[in-house]
């Protein structure tokens, strides 16, 4: 796990070096955001329509918000998390899967890479207090506003257990994939070509 962590942040690093020294053209910035935002809101609808798939289409949403970190930065990644976000809240039929996106798998992508800048250590705090607070709210929201039935989910040790296990989890696999594509696909995609005047 420390080589995959080693190798992400040379990669972020130098894909930050040679984002500052491109220049991206705004109407392809904001045609490919346009693009995301639909896959974000149809994988959350997804996950509203099939409850039982309601945590992996928020995972899957979350991955967009990873490549929009990657490839675009700046503030198309705040951008995409909103408006995919709002859109969500306000289409979906079952809300749990627009409150899991906009509480927590929406914005983490974006955090992560700015808490594991830091000492790891402050890294994992930074990271499972985010998680655990969104938790938190996540319950609030569904149990007590919104009354949302059969979510599963309550203020027991049980959950914050097993949430934390999962977190974790999640967590070493989003990095693992994310070498992966900065080391292998991002290659093969070319993407860079995209944006560039």
């Amino acid at each position: 796990m420390n080589a995959a962590a080693a190798t992400l942040s040379a990669a972020v690093r130098e894909t930050v070096i040679n984002m500052k020294k491109r220049k991206i053209k705004p109407s392809k910035n904001i045609a490919l955001s346009a693009i995301l935002c639909s896959l974000g809101v149809l994988f959350l609808y997804a996950g509203s329509v099939l409850e039982i798939l309601d945590l992996t289409m928020c995972a899957l949403a979350s991955i967009i918000v990873i490549f929009a970190v990657i490839e675009m930065g700046g503030k198309t990644p705040y951008l995409i998390y909103a408006v995919t976000g709002v859109l969500s809240l306000l289409l979906l039929p079952n809300k749990f899967s627009a409150l899991l996106y906009v509480l927590f798998a929406g914005i983490y992508p974006i955090l992560k890479e700015r808490f594991e800048r830091l000492h790891y250590i402050i890294s994992w705090i930074l990271k499972l207090s985010l998680f655990n607070t969104s938790l938190l709210i996540l319950i609030f929201f569904t149990k007590y506003l919104l009354h949302i039935p059969d979510t599963g989910i309550d203020y027991t040790w049980a959950v914050f257990i097993l949430g934390n296990a999962v977190f974790i989890l999640y967590d070493i696999a989003l990095t693992k994939l994310i070498v992966f594509y900065m080391v292998k696909i991002r290659h093969m995609l070319k993407l860079k070509n995209y944006f560039e005047n």
